[in-house]
């Protein structure tokens, strides 16, 4: 069965995931280029959104506020 379709910054996000194998919200807003760079607040609510679609897990909050693929 195939998983969720992604939509194009969803698919970015993953690369980098994929790239570090774990990531803040703020790495992985870092993982793009400056110029055209998406908010914080952008990155944080496609990575909540990508964690609905089970394609990503939140590690519980704290010092190490992280994400990994699932």
């Amino acid at each position: 069965m195939p998983g969720p379709r992604l939509a194009k910054l969803e698919l970015q996000i993953m690369e980098a995931l994929w790239s570090r194998g774990e990531a803040s919200i703020r790495e992985i807003q870092e993982a793009f280029p400056e110029s055209g760079r998406p908010a914080y607040t952008t990155i944080q609510t496609t990575v909540y959104r990508l964690e609905a679609k089970k394609v990503v897990r939140w590690l519980p909050p704290g010092p190490n506020d992280r994400s990994r693929q699932a």
